[in-house]
């Protein structure tokens, strides 16, 4: 029988995330709900009930959205690609716990709403 050893080939000083993205989303790859931009605006509607189980990077995500924040702000506070948290958002969607602005309900002409985006960006 071998044991672990400091000499093993395939030790890896950084392993990395311990939960692979397909398991975060329950297996799915892709959300249900087109048309989320990376600019749409997340927000938190309201907090989840006690009957309403969430992953731990759902609540990540609600905590982060209290105030509207990009979708591609979101994935990068959470470390997380785009397309797992529009997924684990069609299930916040789904629970009404959030909500989703698209770029065109907001205006592009909102000089706030531009900065807000420039600077999440410049934040990743």
């Amino acid at each position: 029988m071998r044991h672990w050893s400091e000499e093993d080939p395939w030790a890896d000083d950084d392993p990395g995330p311990l939960v692979r993205p397909y398991t975060v989303t329950g297996g799915r790859t892709s959300s249900v709900r087109p048309g989320i931009e990376l600019i749409s605006l997340i927000s938190t509607v309201r907090p989840p009930t006690r009957d309403q189980r969430l992953q731990p990077e759902q609540n990540r995500l609600l905590a982060l959205c209290r105030e509207p924040t990009a979708l591609v702000e979101v994935a990068a506070r959470l470390d997380l690609p785009v397309a797992v948290v529009r997924v684990l958002l069609d299930d916040l969607l789904g629970h009404r716990l959030v909500s989703v602005s698209q770029p065109s309900a907001v205006g592009s002409s909102d000089a706030r709403f531009v900065q807000a985006v420039i600077d999440g960006i410049r934040r990743i």
